[in-house]
């Protein structure tokens, strides 16, 4: 998946919790920086404001925010 600064993506909750298997919950983060392998993150509310490097493999999907669903089309 190709994520840039600024996206906002689902992250498998695995790096958030030290564990090498995939869970079936994901934690919506806003990208903050991208190198070639790892893409660092910060988790969105309502999830505690954390920040850590993860392998973009851990990246499930783009993310919208709550107003972005509630806006009228």
């Amino acid at each position: 998946m190709d994520v840039r600064k600024g996206d906002r993506v689902l992250v498998n909750v695995a790096p958030f919790i030290g564990s090498v298997m995939r869970s079936n919950e994901s934690v919506p983060c806003e990208v903050l920086d991208v190198d070639e392998l790892r893409v660092q993150v910060r988790a969105e509310p309502p999830y505690r404001d954390v920040s850590l490097w993860v392998l973009a493999d851990w990246i499930e999907g783009q993310s919208q925010r709550e107003e972005e669903l509630l806006a009228p089309a």
